[in-house]
C-alpha cells in the first residue's frame, strides 16, 4: 500500500464514541450551549423555590387549576408571537405538534365549565411573563427561540410525570384536566427532541445571538419560577397526598 493511501484507524469503541456524539445534536452548536447554559437553573437540587412551587401546584385542585390558567394565558401570548413572528427561525422551530393553547383550553373547561372564558384573568405574576413576550416578539423576535426551548423542551421532558403527579396528588379522574400534559401527536419523546435540537443547531446565528438566546432562557426559567411561587397549595399537604397515593395503590385500595 502506498504511504499515501495507508489510514490509520482509531480503536472501535473510540470510533463508536465519537460517531454516537456527531449523532447527538446535544453535544454541540446552541443546543449543547443551551443545555449547559441553563443547567443551574433546571437543577431542582439548587432551586428549592422550584420545588417547593411544584408541589403547591398539587396541593389541591383550586391550586392545580390556577396554574392551569397561568399557563392557559402564557402559552397564548408565546403561540400567537410564534405564528406571527417575522424571524425565520422562529417559524422553523414552531412545530405544530408542540402547541399547547386547545389542549389547556380542554383542562380549563373542566375545572371552570363552558363559561371559563368569562372567569379567568392573568395573575401578577402571569402578566408579567406575557408582557416579556410580548416585548421580545416586538423587539427582538429572535429571543422566543429561548422561550421554546425553554417551555416547550420541558413540558416535554417533564409534562409526563407531572400530569401523572397531579392525577394521582388531586384523584383527576381518567387524567382529566391534565390535558396539557399529553402529546398524543408525540408517539416518540426522544426522538422528537433529538430531531427539534437538530433543527435548532441549523439556524444560521451569531454567536452573540447565541448568548443573549442563552441569557433570555435563563429568565425565562425565573419567570416560570414566579408562577408557581405565587400558587396558594401547600407543599407539604401535596408531598403527603401523592405518599398516601402510591402507598393505596400499593395496598389495592387506590
Amino acid at each position: 500500500m502506498h504511504a499515501e493511501t495507508q489510514v490509520v484507524e482509531r480503536p472501535a469503541t473510540e470510533a463508536k464514541a465519537a460517531e454516537v456524539e456527531e449523532e447527538n445534536p446535544r453535544k454541540h452548536g446552541l443546543a449543547l450551549m443551551l443545555d449547559e447554559g441553563t443547567r443551574k437553573s433546571h437543577s431542582m437540587a439548587e432551586n428549592t423555590q422550584f420545588v417547593t412551587g411544584f408541589f403547591k401546584g398539587l396541593g389541591n385542585r383550586d391550586s392545580f387549576a390556577q396554574l392551569v390558567t397561568s399557563l392557559y394565558f402564557i402559552y397564548q401570548a408565546m403561540e400567537a408571537s410564534f405564528q406571527t413572528s417575522a424571524d425565520a427561525g422562529v417559524r422553523h422551530l414552531d412545530f405544530q405538534e408542540l402547541r399547547r393553547v386547545a389542549a389547556i383550553e380542554e383542562d380549563l373547561a373542566y375545572f371552570y365549565g363552558p363559561s371559563w372564558r368569562e372567569q379567568l384573568r392573568p395573575s401578577p405574576a402571569a402578566e408579567r411573563y406575557c408582557e416579556r413576550i410580548r416585548a421580545v416578539a416586538a423587539e427582538n423576535p429572535q429571543l422566543l427561540i429561548a422561550h421554546q426551548y425553554t417551555r416547550y423542551l420541558g413540558d416535554l421532558f417533564g409534562g409526563q410525570m407531572m400530569g401523572g403527579m397531579a392525577e394521582s396528588s388531586l384523584g383527576l379522574e381518567d387524567g382529566k384536566g391534565t390535558s396539557f400534559y399529553r402529546f398524543p401527536q408525540i408517539p416518540d419523546t426522544k426522538a422528537f427532541i433529538t430531531e427539534w435540537y437538530w433543527e435548532l443547531n441549523s439556524l444560521p446565528l451569531s454567536p452573540e445571538l447565541k448568548e443573549a438566546i442563552v441569557e433570555e432562557a435563563n429568565l425565562v426559567f425565573r419567570l416560570n419560577i414566579d408562577i408557581l411561587e405565587e400558587l396558594d397549595g401547600s407543599p407539604l399537604a401535596a408531598a403527603w397526598q401523592l405518599v398516601a397515593s402510591f402507598f393505596r395503590s400499593k395496598l389495592g385500595l387506590a
